[in-house]
């Protein structure tokens, strides 16, 4: 189902917006992508969040980190390390008898004596701020998915409530279609009645009986149509449950229309298999 919602909180050093968008998707995918680098445990936690909330679909997480003051990298001095540069500078400088002394400036240009904590802006303490606007944009995407699923949740209901009136009209055709057949069976039987062939005539009795007999096809129809509708009251996901009947509901009307020997149930077949696309449309947007 697809879906969308924004969140921002801001602070005195730093506002974080976010966004999610969501598409229909067979199973859970979930990608994020942030202005600046997080470490994985945040990630991690991020879409374990979603994952409680959302169960299907492909969720696309963005967020935006935007500091309203520079982040400079964490000066850190090697106090023991200077001490022993020193050491080694006077030392060299009074063997080869130099007169210039040993200032801060030497000591500070040579390697590791000066280290910079690049890391020092991720460790900002900006989890909450991230934490409360996924909050607030998750709480807007599923507003807006429970307003496009009650919208699906309507349409559906429309079609099965049109598909079992055409059942209803199918039954009361049946009795006319059974009525036919008896006669198509009578007259084909009259032809082989001079013949002696008895599995001939055994063989097209059967045939015939079976091609016209929908009893099971109707009720099973009738079967699946009731656990679709009981299926559709439950809270948790029902997306994959209601694709897995819809394909039963589809094959059953299907050796129906296969099994009609009337124009006028011939149609009806072919409206209700129209309206079992429409629900099956409709399925491809529900979790």
């Amino acid at each position: 189902m697809t879906g969308y919602g924004e969140g921002k909180v801001e602070s005195e050093k730093v506002d974080i917006y976010s966004q999610i968008k969501t598409l229909n998707h067979r199973f859970l995918e979930i990608e994020i992508n942030c202005s600046e680098p997080i470490p994985f445990l945040w990630e991690k936690r991020i879409k374990e969040y979603i994952k409680e909330r959302i169960k299907r679909g492909k969720v696309i997480l963005n967020i935006e980190i935007k500091r309203k003051e520079p982040s400079l990298p964490k000066a850190i001095i090697n106090q023991e390390l200077a001490s022993r540069y020193h050491q080694i500078l006077s030392q060299v400088s009074n063997n080869l008898g130099l007169k210039s002394k040993i200032n801060l400036s030497h000591i500070l240009s040579l390697p590791n004596v000066i280290l910079l904590d690049k890391e020092e802006k991720n460790k900002e303490n900006i989890k909450t701020f991230i934490e409360k606007s996924l909050i607030k944009t998750l709480k807007e995407v599923l507003q807006t998915k429970e307003k496009e699923g009650k919208e699906h949740l309507y349409s559906i209901r429309k079609y099965l409530k049109r598909i079992k009136k055409r059942l209803f009209k199918i039954e009361k055709e049946i009795p006319l279609v059974e009525k036919n057949y008896k006669k198509k069976i009578e007259k084909n039987l009259e032809e082989f009645l001079d013949q002696t062939e008895k599995k001939k005539i055994a063989h097209e009795l059967s045939s015939l009986v079976w091609r016209g007999d929908t009893s099971e096809e109707r009720l099973r129809l009738q079967s699946h149509l009731d656990q679709f509708q009981n299926t559709l009251k439950q809270t948790e996901p029902i997306g994959v449950k209601l694709k897995f009947i819809l394909q039963e509901l589809q094959r059953e009307i299907n050796t129906l229309g296969a099994k009609a020997n009337a124009f006028v149930i011939s149609c009806l077949v072919i409206q209700i298999k129209e309206d079992l696309e429409r629900i099956r449309e409709e399925i491809q947007n529900i979790e």
